[in-house]
């Protein structure tokens, strides 16, 4: 066996620290180029699922569309008013079901306690039949995608009388 001296073997440590020290960054760079790969292939999959999501949306929304068009040019030939509003009826119920079939839903808030989450509140009206903070009256409807509000209902709140005598009170300013 030979002998080394401690010069020697500090250069074989370094050495094979150097070494060390290659392979980590090859795989650091390696797996820095897998993570930018992956990015990638995510930005991909994700444009192309938005693309089969709208696809999907107008081969449902199409056919009302066209609905309405039929609609249309029939009621320049007629004058049955009956029918044509019976037609354009039945194509906002078509329309309904193609966008609740996508997930869409309608919420009706009337007697529910107000939730901001839920409800704009336009207004505050003196009811004192109702508990304080509920909604009272619904200006429009809100629309929820799967479990998310994605259009709050617009409200008019219940506010208990304090011995004023104004009837609604404006939150919009």
């Amino acid at each position: 066996m030979e002998k080394k001296g401690p010069v020697t073997r500090l250069k074989e440590e370094i050495s094979r620290k150097d070494d060390e020290l290659k392979e980590l960054k090859d795989k650091y760079l390696r797996a820095l180029a897998d993570m930018d790969n992956y990015r990638k292939r995510m930005e991909r999959e994700l444009d192309s699922f938005r693309q089969y999501a709208q696809v999907e949306f107008f081969n449902r929304i199409i056919p009302v569309l066209e609905s309405f068009g039929r609609a249309m040019d029939n009621a320049n030939v007629e004058n049955n008013h009956e029918n044509y509003a019976k037609g354009v009826e039945i194509i906002y119920r078509q329309l309904q079901d193609a966008l609740r079939s996508m997930g869409l839903e309608e919420f009706s808030s009337l007697g529910e306690t107000f939730d901001p989450a839920r409800h704009e509140a336009v207004a505050t009206v003196i009811n004192d039949d109702k508990p304080e903070n509920t909604v009272v009256e619904e200006i429009g409807r809100g629309y929820m995608l799967k479990e998310r509000v994605i259009k709050p209902a617009k409200v008019l709140v219940s506010k208990q009388s304090k011995g004023g005598n104004e009837d609604v009170e404006n939150n919009r300013d």
